[in-house]
């Protein structure tokens, strides 16, 4: 057995003795019923973030018909085995393209979703599903929150491997690194303080919603915001937010609840509109995922009575445009 595979024994020795430990502060889910809160549910984190990369235009939507037997195979070979899957993806590529940022070009910086989607991104959910299962009164909150990432992690690498045969480099950093961290740096109090209320990080993730006449996942995906209040100007805040594609730009707060974003980062740009960081209403234009428009209306803006449904509706790159209702109760529907 080599260092790595020692390394990776003593670190998963460490996330389940933190997952013994008890939280007492709640920083992310405060059971909101308007917005992305109100969506947030493992259900949705599990289709989410493990069917993220299927809003590239290169990546099929038909979740049914996926090579899961393969492609679990492969991922499962690959983290069991990372010293021979590092050296075979070569270990001067595996430091400078996915652990630290050494490399710029487009198809070497794969450190930057790294940091981005599975340390910052995959802690936070971790901590904001310890809150939601405490909430609602679950038992175990942590090692239920632990088991949840654990699965939506996997699969997020399932979809991403499909029908790829060699060892993956990708899987080990993602799985056995950044993932891994993100458990043990959001596990600190002090950490999710910092990210909570100095950086406003929040889930603002899409409505997913399935297309039965083809048996199609739509309008999903895993996306997270920060806002850092700039000091020269009360209402107006540094707005970035990062999932797929990011987008950067700036927030006008309101009122003490409600926000507008207007935000352009290269070939996307996007307006969001939230309360008290909870998304409830998106608008964005992008060519770097296969929606080129795409409106996400969440639950708290339409009211039929008591009963508040969350819309959407995209034009993909083909034209085609889909519309789509969901709850906060279950995964939507596509009506058209």
């Amino acid at each position: 057995m080599n260092f790595i595979e020692k390394l990776f024994q003593r670190v998963t020795t460490i996330v389940f003795i933190f997952s013994l430990t008890h939280i007492q502060a709640q920083y992310f889910y405060t059971g909101k019923i308007y917005g992305s809160e109100a969506m947030f549910n493992p259900i949705n984190v599990l289709l989410n973030n493990g069917y993220d990369i299927i809003q590239l235009g290169n990546k099929p939507r038909t979740i049914f018909d996926f090579p899961y037997s393969h492609a679990s195979k492969n991922i499962w070979d690959s983290v069991t085995h990372p010293g021979k899957t590092i050296s075979e993806y070569g270990v001067n590529k595996f430091i400078t393209n996915e652990l630290f940022p050494l490399s710029f070009g487009i198809q070497g910086a794969q450190w930057w979703p790294n940091y981005n989607v599975h340390l910052i991104g995959g802690g936070m959910t971790y901590r904001m599903l310890i809150d939601w299962y405490k909430y609602h009164n679950y038992p175990l909150p942590k090692m239920l929150s632990i088991a949840t990432v654990g699965i939506f992690h996997f699969l997020n690498e399932v979809t991403e491997n499909g029908h790829y045969d060699n060892y993956n480099g990708d899987a080990v950093a993602d799985l056995l690194f950044f993932d891994i961290a993100g458990v043990i740096l959001f596990n600190s109090d002090k950490v999710a303080k910092f990210f909570s209320e100095e950086l406003n990080l929040s889930d603002w993730s899409l409505q997913p919603s399935f297309r039965i006449i083809n048996k199609t996942l739509q309008n999903n995906g895993q996306y997270f915001t920060i806002k850092w209040q700039l000091p020269f100007s009360e209402p107006w805040q540094l707005f970035y937010t990062f999932g797929m594609d990011g987008l950067l730009g700036l927030s006008y707060q309101i009122d003490k609840e409600k926000n507008i974003k207007t935000v352009k980062l290269a070939w996307s740009s996007g307006l969001f509109y939230d309360k008290n960081n909870s998304l409830l209403a998106s608008l964005k234009i992008s060519d770097h995922i296969d929606y080129q428009v795409v409106l996400n209306i969440y639950p708290g803006i339409i009211k039929l009575g008591a009963f508040s449904p969350g819309l959407w509706t995209a034009i993909d790159k083909n034209g085609e445009y889909m519309i789509g209702i969901s709850t906060i109760w279950t995964p939507g529907f596509v009506i058209k």
